[in-house]
């Protein structure tokens, strides 16, 4: 990918996020991100479906999806026409900025990554082969 990219991010999706995050805290909150399948830019992330974070108990620095919400998430929104955009996840502690885990953790270089600070400030990256590049969020209604 070159350059930055923008996606377009709706209200609700923000709102849901930060809750997520504050519920979830002291550890990391995850989930996906769904939305059309139209091959247009901006990125647009319509929904977001909180899973349980997997990583083991008292861990307060990672995060692991549950790859059964993931598999049957992509079935049901091809089905319908969409597609799984992405994912997010908090960092309680820090910026919303990828950890060192987050980079030896990004498999799959076509899903953003929303990162949700201490703060409720939310930030967007694509994983590339080198790190991760930030994405500009246009939050819409």
């Amino acid at each position: 990918m070159s350059g930055p990219r923008a996606l377009h991010l709706a209200a609700g999706v923000l709102a849901t996020l930060r809750d997520h995050a504050a519920e979830a805290a002291p550890r990391e909150c995850c989930g996906l991100l769904t939305g059309p399948v139209d091959g247009t830019a901006p990125l647009v992330i319509d929904r977001a479906v909180a899973s349980a974070n997997l990583a083991p108990d008292g861990a307060t620095d990672s995060f692991e999806l549950d790859t059964a919400l993931h598999l049957s998430l992509q079935r049901t929104e091809r089905a319908a026409g969409r597609r799984v955009a992405g994912l997010y996840h908090s960092h309680p502690v820090g910026e919303a900025i990828p950890s060192r885990r987050d980079r030896a953790g990004a498999y799959d270089h076509t899903l953003v990554w929303l990162i949700i600070g201490p703060d409720g400030t939310v930030r967007a990256w694509w994983p590339e082969p080198d790190g991760f590049v930030e994405a500009r969020i246009e939050v819409v209604s």
